[in-house]
């Protein structure tokens, strides 16, 4: 059996300094290198964020403006009724007419008789 001196003692002691100090630079080390990785993996996400916001930047540039969009919609809408008035009043113009072409027929009939 064999017995504990102080210098036995401080081998051991200073042994297990050594061995603990070189498992927290190992832990120390090795928690590093995972921020490392982490902030690489975290910079990939945040470039594909802003690219995808950087797309929708410029998808949004190229529409149009809703100011322009009623100006526009307004000067067709205001087309299509002029045009729809001159249909209507041809219309009614053609039925005018028909209508004195059936009278005319008919006086031209009764006179004939």
């Amino acid at each position: 059996m064999s017995e504990w001196t102080v210098n036995t003692l401080r081998e051991l002691m200073e042994q297990r300094f050594t061995d603990s100090d070189k498992a927290i630079q190992a832990a120390l080390q090795a928690a590093k290198e995972a921020v490392g990785k982490a902030e690489i993996a975290s910079e990939k996400r945040f470039d594909s964020v802003n690219e995808f916001r950087q797309s929708l930047s410029d998808q949004t540039a190229t529409f149009i403006p809703r100011t322009e969009y009623d100006v526009q919609y307004k000067s067709l809408d205001d087309k299509v009724n002029a045009i729809s008035k001159l249909v209507y009043v041809g219309l009614g113009i053609i039925l005018a007419i028909q209508f004195i072409i059936g009278i005319i027929v008919l006086w031209a009939t009764h006179a004939i008789k």
